[in-house]
Formats: C-alpha cells, structure tokens, sequence
C-alpha cells in the first residue's frame, strides 16, 4: 500500500508541475504584443491551430488570412527594426505546446501557401521554432519543419527531450545576440547535433547577414 501510495503522489506531482507549466506559458502567450494562436479549427482538412501574426494595417484584399508568408505580414504591417525581434523572442512563449499545428507555408516559388506533407509530430511549438527560423532568412529557404539528427537523419519532432533541448539551444541564442543587436548571426542549430530537413543545402545563401 505504501509503494501504491507514492506511486500515486509522484504522479500527483507530476501532474502538478505540469499544469503550472501550462498555466505559466499561457500567461506568456497572453502578454504577447504581436503573435497569438488561432482557435482550434476541427474540420477534416484543416485540423489543428496555429501562431498568427497580429496585423497592425487594416484588413484589405490583398490581407487575407493565411495566404501570405508570415515575413510579408510584418512588412506590410510596417513593424520596425525594435518590434521584430521582440516578435521573434515571443516564438519562444509556445514552448511545451503540443497541439497540432496546421499552419501553411509557401515552399516554392508561385505556389499556394500549404500545410508540410511528410512531417511527423508537426506541433505548435514546433511550428514556432521553424517560423522562428524563417524570419531569420530571406526568400524560400530549402527547409521544412521537421527537426533531424545530424548524425542519423531520424525526424525529431516527436522526440519531446530533443524539442526541449532545441528550444533551450534558440533561448540561448536569442539571449546571446540581444547582447550584438542581432549582427552577424548564424543559424541557431549551428554547431548542434539536430537541424532542420534541408538545412545544409544553401542554406547560408537566403541567411540574413543581420536581423
């Protein structure tokens, strides 16, 4: 009864912990200025919710939910240098976040924005760390959201231990570059185990030299 006993208060603990988590990285989520996450959206086709950004134009024609990159919104919304990359750090608030995502981005060239064929355990925090990557760099880049292993080429996304670990990876960079102004900068998985499919295929070519 004993050993029963402290089985159940571990699993008490544990839960706790992590319902404080959830509860601090909601209040996070709600003091962010320029991101927020969309609704749960349950039909067929669209399932999931995804990381929006706040569009400070008034809503046009050519503004149409969901069907201009991220980077587009930003500019048209005409957000300075300052309130960029204090939106790139709220990326970091959907940490834990494990909800499915079902953001679209545009791959190619002349193409429709679409959701990642192919990609397991497409999260919204994973979603935040590739779009966190994206904003980083100009242009297509050759990258999906699909986090691998450097040395095997195993998808991570499910790997909630290697997220974590990523995660603490781009805290740390964005910590470490708020101290040059974001100059010079290189990919956050440079130099780490993980990185993202397509990485290494010019990649430095669509790099801003600067954020």
């Amino acid at each position: 009864m004993k050993i029963f006993a402290n089985i159940l208060c571990l699993l008490y603990t544990c839960f706790m912990l992590s319902c404080n988590r959830s509860i601090s990285q909601t209040k996070q989520q709600q003091s962010n200025h320029f991101l927020y996450k969309t609704e749960l959206d349950t039909s067929k086709g669209n399932y999931g919710m995804h990381i929006e950004v706040k569009q400070v134009l008034p809503d046009t024609n050519e503004l149409i939910p969901m069907s201009i990159d991220d980077r587009d919104i930003i500019g048209r919304s005409k957000y300075v240098r300052e309130e960029q990359i204090k939106l790139l750090g709220e990326y970091l608030t959907y940490r834990g976040d494990t909800n499915t995502s079902n953001k679209r981005y545009r791959f190619k060239a002349g193409s429709h924005m679409v959701s990642p064929e192919g990609i397991k355990g497409f999260t919204v925090e994973v979603e935040a760390l590739y779009s966190f990557t994206r904003m980083l760099t100009q242009g297509l880049p050759p990258i999906k959201p699909a986090l691998i292993s450097r040395v095997t080429g195993e998808q991570l996304n499910t790997n909630p231990k290697v997220v974590s670990e990523v995660y603490d990876i781009y805290t740390r960079w964005y910590k470490e570059n708020a101290k040059t102004d974001f100059k010079n900068i290189i990919l956050p998985l440079t130099g780490s185990s993980y990185c993202w499919l397509g990485e290494d295929k010019g990649m430095e070519l669509f790099l801003k030299k600067s954020f």
